[in-house]
């Protein structure tokens, strides 16, 4: 798969410039990060992140070495960071790597830096906050979503688009999605749900965690239908259900082509649509049919439970409808000595 863009708006350009002895503390640090199975894309994220600073500190703060930085630099960096607007989730994100990079220093390189200590983490904490409102989409919108994707002949976007909804998957996890996920040998529960072959999830490790999604079939089947005859149509013979098209060739989907979907949904839509939406809503779907708490966590592949107050989008209304409506069901029953 296509590896992620690390949005860094060119603070990176001088990076060739900064100093031996930090750019083999970053390399170092990289395969450190290798030796404890990170992933690809995560190793790929913290060099990016890691030359933001060094770059910064060429510029700003005369190039020192890292283990010479004090606790003012790292706060006039923090600032600088705020100062070119970004967010405080970005700066926590860029704080962490530099804490990680110092307790690598501290446990390998205590014969070269005997003294040195991580500073990083004895700043105070950065308040992350939401950078974005939460969008909550209901059934009806989904469907109205749906029927303008498919007016629109934009037969791969609203298979991909209610794939999402039908099985609270992440992007990483669509793309992988193959044609062969949804024939009847996949089928389970009688024949309400596909479970697929096991997709590779977030989690830690570059092999992530291997899990299986679930699809529920009425949902899903009749935009998979459509975007399967398209496919015939464009010869299309690919075994990933997601594709893009480049230099003439249809290749598997990206997380670039996903964010693309997401991109082309929300213009469409006039709503601002991401993954992690269509997996409130799954999750709220399933709580809404009444399935115990247990259930949604297999189908999630969870840990824990307490997942499901998170993406729960029921509003509560509805969920004191539900409770009272079993509350007076069970009150009759008892009048009636049943």
């Amino acid at each position: 798969m296509g590896r992620s863009t690390v949005y860094n708006k060119n603070l990176t350009a001088q990076y060739e410039n900064v100093c031996s002895t930090n750019k083999k503390l970053v390399q170092d640090y990289l395969l450190y990060c290798k030796s404890q199975d990170c992933s690809p894309q995560t190793i790929h994220q913290y060099e990016e992140w890691l030359k933001v600073f060094f770059c910064w500190n060429l510029l700003n703060n005369s190039d020192k070495n890292f283990p010479d930085i004090k606790k003012r630099d790292f706060v006039y960096y923090f600032g600088w960071c705020r100062e070119l607007g970004m967010s405080a989730n970005r700066i926590a994100s860029l704080k962490s790597v530099l804490s990680s990079l110092s307790n690598e220093i501290e446990l390998l390189y205590e014969e070269e830096y005997p003294h040195f200590r991580n500073l990083v983490r004895t700043l105070d904490p950065i308040r992350i906050s939401p950078t974005r409102e939460k969008t909550v989409l209901s059934l009806e919108e989904v469907q109205k979503i749906l029927k303008q994707l498919v007016d629109l002949k934009q037969y791969q976007i609203a298979c991909y688009f209610a794939l999402a909804c039908a099985s609270g998957a992440r992007k990483a996890e669509l793309i992988q999605m193959k044609v062969s996920d949804f024939v009847p040998e996949k089928e389970v529960f009688d024949g309400y749900m596909y479970c697929t072959s096991e997709v590779r999830s977030k989690g830690s490790g570059k092999k992530g965690k291997m899990i299986h999604k679930y699809v529920i079939k009425e949902f899903f089947e009749p935009f998979f239908t459509l975007w399967m005859e398209e496919r015939k149509k464009l010869n299309i013979n690919s075994e990933y259900l997601f594709v893009s098209l480049k230099a003439g060739e249809y290749i598997p989907a990206t997380i670039s082509t996903a964010n693309t979907f997401a991109q082309k949904v929300s213009k469409i839509c006039g709503l601002e649509f991401y993954a992690h939406s269509a997996r409130h809503f799954f999750c709220s779907y399933l709580r809404q049919m009444n399935l115990p708490d247990e259930a949604i966590r297999l189908i999630f592949s969870w840990e824990s439970t307490e997942l499901i107050k998170i993406y729960d989008d029921t509003p509560v209304s509805d969920r004191l409808n539900n409770i009272f409506k079993d509350f007076i069901i069970k009150k009759e029953k008892e009048a009636k000595g049943e």
